[in-house]
């Protein structure tokens, strides 16, 4: 089975993926998110990628650890990652882009997502409901991610 990196556009082998401890944490991170979070999460972590270089796979599951310990509220970093992701291509296609060495720009689109979305009530009522709904145990967030990959 061949798989098609959503960041840099290679295609690999699932089994290279997976005989990679980090890879196979990573993919298995990636699996358990909803998908509205790992897709834009995925090509976050493109950004970091040098031209001319491959992102690790160590890297990359480090990277995503410290992504998603920068916000309890899913919502919130969705957000913040859709339009981080936005911005970032933007610059790259205008050629303004260098590779990204931190997460200081999204720490920065994550506060301003923050007070935006608590100064919307309807927002506020709207991510309480969503995360009572969201699963504990890892079989309920696997159940979950395949529903949303079978969403699209």
């Amino acid at each position: 089975m061949q798989l098609t990196c959503p960041c840099c556009h290679v295609r690999f082998p699932l089994e290279a993926a997976l005989q990679d401890e980090a890879g196979r944490e990573l993919l298995a991170l990636l699996a358990g998110l909803d998908s509205a979070i790992a897709r834009p999460l995925a090509s976050y972590l493109g950004f970091f990628r040098a031209t001319k270089t491959q992102l690790g796979w160590d890297r990359a599951l480090r990277l995503a650890r410290e992504v998603l310990e920068l916000s309890i509220d899913q919502r919130q970093l969705q957000v913040a990652l859709d339009e981080t992701v936005t911005a970032m291509t933007e610059k790259r296609a205008q050629g303004a882009w260098k590779p990204l060495g931190g997460h200081n720009y999204l720490r920065r689109v994550l506060e301003s997502t923050t007070a935006r979305l608590e100064a919307s009530p309807m927002a506020s009522a709207e991510n309480e409901r969503s995360t009572a709904r969201a699963p504990r145990s890892k079989a309920g967030q696997a159940l979950v991610a395949l529903q949303g990959m079978r969403r699209g």
